[in-house]
């Protein structure tokens, strides 16, 4: 693994964990690391952080590809340094963040996305951060991952474009695109949480009351969705970034500092 980034003392105590713990075997690029030598090796010594993120990217992609975990700052130049400066990629290869908590009600894993990265309001990039959603639900072991699509209310209004992509998802996940995965919506946020809510409206689906990733329309409904968990909830959040030429693990300013190693364990089950 190749870390890159500012020099984060907790992030290299999870490192160092990690290493420990025989999941890893770290190295660092960049002089932000240059006093990290006695606890594992240090390349590109000299390498200011845009340098040494090439070269950790460069080396992860040679050697398998290898994980690359970055101390920040997670600003529009790392974003665009992982995307390759490209904006016209594949679908495939869009950058998503999924936050990941133990629900509140219940207590099952749940995943939210996309509270960290903005996207244009297309159905392309609806269906990429779908699909990297799916692939990081299977990860951590939900093998049919039940997606609520939400929105303001759960009719389709063409005013509110949030809820025909919603109507398209669903459509998709009816006719088996999204494989094993169920996509109900569009939803508002009570018909998602409440099975007899959703079925006051007309709604018969496994879905509400039953949700494994809340799909949201927005960064700013999935952001405030995630600080209000935070920090009314007392709900920790960890999370992972997909869509990356290589396996990556960042923290988003929504979680603590403590959730570097789970953020590092889901990115090694991916």
């Amino acid at each position: 693994m190749f870390v890159s980034g500012c020099h984060d003392a907790v992030a290299l105590d999870a490192v160092l964990r990690a290493r420990d713990l025989e999941w890893i075997d770290p190295m660092a690029c960049g002089r932000a690391f240059r006093d990290m030598s006695r606890d594992m090796e240090v390349l590109c010594p000299e390498a200011d952080i845009p340098v040494a993120r090439q070269e950790a990217l460069r080396l992860a992609l040679a050697r398998g590809p290898a994980l690359v975990l970055d101390t920040g700052p997670l600003d529009l130049e790392f974003f665009s340094f992982l995307s390759g400066g490209n904006p016209g990629k594949s679908h495939k290869e869009t950058l998503s963040y999924v936050s990941i908590l133990h629900a509140p009600k219940d207590g099952r894993l749940t995943l939210l996305t996309d509270p960290l990265i903005d996207h244009p309001s297309h159905i392309r990039d609806k269906i990429a951060v779908t699909e990297n959603a799916i692939r990081a639900a299977k990860a951590l072991g939900i093998e049919a991952p039940r997606i609520a699509a939400l929105s303001a209310l759960e009719l389709v209004n063409p005013a509110i474009p949030s809820t025909i992509e919603a109507a398209v998802l669903s459509k998709m996940s009816n006719r088996g695109q999204f494989g094993d995965a169920i996509i109900e919506g569009p939803l508002a946020m009570d018909n998602a949480e409440s099975a007899r809510a959703a079925e006051h409206k007309g709604i018969h689906s496994p879905v509400p009351g039953d949700v494994d990733i809340y799909l949201f329309p927005d960064l700013e409904s999935a952001q405030i969705t995630a600080r209000f968990l935070t920090l009314l909830g007392r709900s920790p959040l960890a999370g992972v970034l997909l869509g990356t030429p290589c396996p990556a693990v960042v923290r988003s300013p929504l979680e603590p500092p403590e959730s570097w190693l789970p953020n590092l364990a889901a990115a090694l089950l991916l």
